[in-house]
């Protein structure tokens, strides 16, 4: 006689672990390799390198933890990081109108206060943020409107 029992598959987790990873934070390990990359871009605008690959991942982190910080789970003003995005954008425009690309110490400073932020969100904040954050920059790279800056479209972004 067959057995009409459901059994659910071993490789794959149930809807219930799932929602109660959503509500744990990152694990460590992985919240290490998800931050090691802007740490990696960190480092190398303080070295003085310059190009859209590393001003877009600064200002990816800036939206995630922007985004966090709104949520309820971040020690940075809002403000804060509000200046440090629209210093990256500036960035951005100013390369764009006249070819250089210029990074104010400053502004790396401020970056590397967001950047430690971020490391401090994604261990403690839980999934479930963290998903929305991700999910909301998507939006934001696919939407029509907040295509890549060029020349005087600074508004693209905002």
């Amino acid at each position: 006689m067959p057995n009409n029992k459901n059994h659910q598959s071993l490789l794959t987790p149930s809807a219930a672990a799932h929602c109660k990873a959503l509500l744990l934070p990152m694990p460590r390990k992985q919240a290490s390799d998800l931050v090691l990359r802007a740490r990696i871009a960190l480092e190398r605008l303080r070295n003085g390198e310059r190009d859209r690959p590393l001003i877009n991942v600064a200002l990816q982190v800036t939206i995630i933890t922007s985004f966090i910080t709104r949520a309820g789970h971040g020690k940075l003003d809002i403000e804060f990081l509000e200046n440090v995005k629209r210093g990256l954008e500036d960035i951005i425009v100013e390369a764009d109108n006249s070819g250089r690309w210029s990074v104010p110490r400053e502004l790396i400073d401020d970056l590397t206060a967001v950047i430690n932020e971020y490391d401090r969100q994604i261990c403690v904040t839980r999934m479930e943020i963290i998903v929305r954050a991700s999910n909301y920059l998507d939006k934001l790279c696919s939407d029509s409107d907040l295509r890549p800056l060029r020349g005087g479209d600074r508004q693209a972004v905002r």
